[in-house]
Order: C-alpha cells, then sequence, then structure tokens
C-alpha cells in the first residue's frame, strides 16, 4: 500500500481529508487492519469532527470486506476505546481522530489485541499484507456502548472529590458526552465550556491555546481548577484558581507524584522530550526515570519492557496508567489531580514547589539525506550523547534535542534550560550550527 509520508505517523494515519485521505484509501485502511487482525473482532470509534461519519462509513466498508466484526460505540474518547478492546478480548481497533490537529484534518488509530497502540515493527507487517487480499465472506456490524464511564468513576472512587469546583473546557470534542458526568458522579462542582459537538470554539489543542475563556470561569466562580481537553479526550491542560495556565508537564509532574505516594510505586517511563525538572521530582521522591522515543507507543512499549505502571509524555499533558489503560487518558487525569487537591489543598501550593524548566521548540526543513548529515556531525562534536531518538546532549540544567520528523522531511530541535534566555541563547546557537553544517554539505556537493 502506497503512504504519504506526511500523514503516516508511528500509530496511524493522519492528514486533511479529500486532499490526504480519500474514501477509497480510507476503505483500503480498513480492509489492510482486517487483515492484519486476521478477520477478527475489530471496535470502531470516533470523535466529534465533521469528516468522522466518513471516515467511519468507508474505515468500517474496509473491515467488514475484511469479514471482521464490527464493533461501533459511536463518539467516544481514544482512551474509551483503548479500555473497551482490552475489556472485551477484541483482536483491535480502530480509533477516528486527528487528536490535536485543526478541524479539517481526520484520522485513524491502530489499536491492537490488549487495548495498546500499534508498534512501529507493527505497521512493517501491517502494511507488507496484499492490498487485493479479499474475504470470500461479509463481517458483521453492530452498535453497542462504552462502559468507560461507569468504569472511570469505580476507579476514582464516587463522591471521593465532593466539595471540590470545577470548570471544564470540553472544546467541542468526544468528553463533552462524559466528562461533566465523570466530575459530577465523583462529587465536583461543575461548569462547562464549549460543550457543543462539533463546534469548535478554540485552538482543539489545549496545549497551544491560550484558554483565556477557562482562566476567566475559574477566576470569576471562584473555582478551585480549570480543565481543557483536545477532540478525544487523551490531552488536558489546566488552568489554576488564579487563572494561571500551567506548563504541560506539570499535569504529569502532579499525576506522578499523587500516584507515586499513594501507590507506592517507584519508577515511570516518559518520552525523551519530556521536562528534566520531572526527573528531578521523582527523583527527589526516590523513584527513577527511563526515557523512551517521542511518541505514546515507544513509550508504552518501553513500560512493558520494564514492567513499569507509570508512564507519559510531559509535553502533550499526557499521563499513562497501565492499570487502567494503555494510552494517555486527559479524563483520568484531570480526575486524579482533582482528588488530589481534595485529598492535599490548593492547586496552587501543589505546584509552587514543582522543578519548572524552559522549552522552546522548533522545525527545521530539511532532506533525509541531509538530516542524517547533521545528526552524524553532531554526534562527533558534542560529549556523552544520548541516542534514544535523535541525538540528546544534557548538561545540569538544561538539554537539547535534535531528532527526525516521522512525518515530514525535517528535523526537530528542542531545547530545554532553567531560564528563557539561556533557552534562547542556546536554540541560537544550535540553529547556526545546524545551518553552517548544511551550508558546507551544500558547498562539498556543487
Amino acid at each position: 500500500m502506497r503512504v504519504s509520508l506526511a500523514i503516516l505517523s508511528v500509530s496511524g494515519f493522519r492528514g486533511i481529508v479529500n486532499y490526504d485521505l480519500n474514501p477509497v484509501e480510507l476503505m483500503n485502511i480498513g480492509r489492510f487492519f482486517g487483515n492484519f487482525i486476521k478477520n477478527g473482532s475489530c471496535a470502531i470509534g470516533r470523535d466529534t469532527r465533521n469528516s468522522g461519519i466518513m471516515v467511519l462509513h468507508a474505515v468500517t466498508s474496509g473491515l467488514l470486506e475484511a469479514d471482521c466484526e464490527v464493533l461501533d460505540f459511536g463518539i467516544v474518547s481514544t482512551p474509551a476505546l483503548f479500555r473497551e478492546v482490552a475489556r472485551r478480548k477484541l483482536d483491535g481497533g480502530l480509533m477516528i481522530t486527528a487528536s490535536h490537529n485543526p478541524p479539517e484534518w481526520n484520522g485513524v488509530k491502530f489499536i491492537v489485541k490488549g487495548g495498546r497502540g500499534i508498534f512501529e515493527e507493527e505497521l512493517g507487517t501491517l502494511f507488507s499484507l496484499n492490498s487485493t487480499q479479499l474475504s470470500s465472506k461479509i463481517g458483521v456490524y453492530s452498535e453497542v456502548f462504552s462502559i468507560y464511564l461507569e468504569e472511570l468513576v469505580s476507579y476514582i472512587g464516587k463522591d471521593s472529590c465532593s466539595g471540590i469546583k470545577v470548570s471544564l473546557d470540553l472544546g467541542g470534542g468526544a468528553g463533552s458526552l462524559f466528562i461533566p458526568k465523570l466530575f459530577k458522579r465523583i462529587g465536583c462542582k461543575v461548569l462547562t465550556l464549549n460543550d457543543s459537538l462539533g463546534i469548535f470554539s478554540r485552538t482543539i489543542d489545549p496545549i497551544e491555546d491560550k484558554l483565556n475563556n477557562l482562566s476567566e470561569s475559574v477566576v470569576a466562580n471562584g473555582f478551585d481548577i480549570g480543565f481543557a481537553y483536545d477532540c478525544d479526550a487523551d490531552r488536558v491542560a489546566i488552568v489554576d484558581e488564579k487563572g494561571r495556565k500551567l506548563p504541560a508537564d506539570f499535569t504529569l509532574m502532579l499525576c506522578l507524584k499523587y500516584l507515586m505516594r499513594k501507590m507506592g510505586l517507584r519508577e515511570a517511563v516518559v518520552s525523551v522530550d519530556t521536562s528534566m525538572g520531572l526527573e528531578k521530582m521523582v527523583n527527589d521522591l526516590g523513584g527513577k526515570v527511563y526515557y523512551s522515543k517521542v511518541g505514546e507507543a515507544n513509550v508504552v512499549m518501553e513500560m512493558m519492557k520494564r514492567g513499569c505502571k507509570l508512564g507519559g509524555e510531559g509535553s502533550s499533558g499526557g499521563l499513562i496508567l497501565s492499570d487502567f489503560v494503555l494510552c494517555r487518558d486527559g479524563a483520568l487525569a484531570s480526575a486524579l489531580i482533582s482528588k488530589m487537591i481534595k485529598q492535599e489543598g490548593a492547586l496552587n501550593d501543589l505546584t509552587k514547589d514543582l522543578p519548572y524548566y524552559h522549552q522552546i521548540r522548533k522545525k527545521i526543513p530539511c532532506s533525509e539525506d541531509d538530516a542524517k548529515k547533521i545528526l552524524s556531525t553532531l554526534t562527533q562534536e558534542l560529549p556523552n550523547v544520548d541516542t534514544t531518538d535523535g541525538i540528546k546532549f544534557k548538561r545540569k540544567d538544561s538539554w537539547v534535542l535534535i531528532r527526525p520528523s516521522r512525518t515530514e522531511e525535517a528535523l526537530r530541535l528542542s531545547v530545554e534550560a532553567k531560564s528563557k534566555d539561556r533557552a534562547e541563547h542556546i536554540m541560537d546557537n544550535y540553529l547556526k550550527r545546524i545551518k553552517s553544517i548544511m551550508r558546507d554539505d551544500l558547498g562539498r556537493s556543487s
């Protein structure tokens, strides 16, 4: 199957509908995945994008053509579909979402048996299957309901957050259907913003949006906290009681701090672009941090290899708690933090001692050959380079990460330092060095 690199990621496909993805390609994706799971049982769900119905029908047609049993959960969060695949012991699942990307985008996220995202080597197997392979039978289709909400309420504890006041910016996403119910059932007073399905009144990615309306809502109503979610509710951003938006890494840090103390856990896996502040916090609690390549599936793979129950991606505010679900879960993270506030006090007090570092991220367009040359040259120039994902050079209070993009011809350059000025200075130096390497290579080839 021919795949545009612009829309292929470690977890599936993502792109602009009818530009990167058309119904025929989507049907083929469904058939491919149906063959990959050996014509077995497959959950399917979608977020609230307008193109979701079209994508759903196209992908479902491919699955049925591959003689799969298709269970349609309708509009659900990504974590809900992951958990249903695990709970029902299904052979796989397809979540129709572009997660935090703009509304005109959509995609298909692959879920394999056991309720986890597909690994990179498994993607290779999937794409090696014969696209003309057809079944002599047609599969069966049924509409079903998720019990994710009931299970999450049970996991957190009914009325365990009684008296906590939360403002929820649901972003018009799938969380609109269940997150207000979740918080009411665990005892919170709830106010909702942007809860109309498919109406995106702010940037879909809450990590990127300033969340001014949510901040005003929290302060005006004297609430304890505000949460904002993306379209499939795997990401969450936080506003504190003073209306200040917290750094994305703080979401994961708060969750790990709470769970390490309450569950007695001492190890966590995070992506290599997570703030060094998290490692400092975990070390102070007597724990240890392991690093994985960037990408949720890579974090999960490392968690499984090391037997870790805790993991996540700090840059997206994403908690992974394997006891509950093997993907980032914004609703779970926000409920745990609300419980933390109930048991331990105001959010401002809980975050004042968390170590903060300033991060800057840049994308450098370049060919695959240029990217290899840049990484090779810098590897030779820098001492003690970490090659977990690209190259990472770490000092006492800063780091630089340079890695190839998996979705386009570019390098991704990330810098973290204790101050903004220091981070900007480091970023400028590395941008100049990278451009110098590219010029030198161009000069030799001319």
